[in-house]
């Protein structure tokens, strides 16, 4: 397994972890425009975490 899939592995991790974090304050919040923008924020996580991750991870395995 590469260095880069194991680093889009780790960032979708953390996205889901985030997501969840994300969908709880949203909760809590009373106005709807903030809930969306949680609600828009915790999916976005889902691409650029990963894509991150996939281009990050060889710097820190040094291939």
């Amino acid at each position: 397994m590469s260095a880069n899939l194991i680093g889009a592995i780790v960032g979708l991790v953390v996205a889901a972890a985030d997501f969840l974090l994300l969908r709880l304050l949203a909760s809590r919040v009373d106005l709807p425009e903030t809930k969306r923008v949680l609600h828009i924020t915790g999916l976005s996580q889902f691409v650029l975490l990963p894509a991150i991750g996939y281009f990050v991870a060889p710097y820190f395995t040094g291939e």
